[in-house]
């Protein structure tokens, strides 16, 4: 319940876009482009006007990086080219082409490009509606200053 507020509380009160989101998380070489957005749920109305589904592309160059950042909601990544450094709880995970993985969202995480090539992968996540189409799922850190 106390995570749930906090988003709530942090998405009404701090609303930004990927611009200011840079600003407040440390990002080298990343770039997205969101390719498709599901608000319509069918016979889940429940949901309806309340979250999207969301299939973002995302770009890391080499020796890329998105330091310590969370996510306004779950989802899973499919690593479509190059090898992706993943590091949560303390734990570093290689992904390479074809591996997919989750993430619940509230959880410090650190994604890298140590390789040569770029790394290209497809985010799929379930987030509030309220972000609309310009807004970003990245959280900083809550002990992060946003400017």
């Amino acid at each position: 319940m106390e995570k749930k507020l906090f988003i709530i509380l942090f998405f009404t009160f701090f609303q930004f876009d990927v611009s200011s989101a840079d600003t407040a998380i440390d990002v080298k070489g990343f770039s997205s482009h969101i390719q498709a957005k599901l608000s319509e749920f069918g016979y889940l109305k429940e949901l309806n006007e309340k979250y999207q589904i969301r299939a973002t592309q995302v770009s890391i160059e080499p020796k890329g990086y998105m330091k310590d950042h969370h996510h306004a909601g779950p989802g899973i990544r499919c690593i479509t080219s190059g090898e992706l450094t993943y590091i949560i709880n303390n734990q570093t995970h290689i992904y390479k082409e074809g591996d997919c993985y989750t993430e619940t969202g509230d959880i410090s995480h650190i994604s890298l490009n140590n390789g040569l090539a770029p790394v290209k992968l497809l985010n799929f996540e379930l987030l509030p509606s309220q972000l609309g189409d310009s807004k970003t799922s990245l959280i900083p850190l809550p002990t992060q200053t946003l400017k």
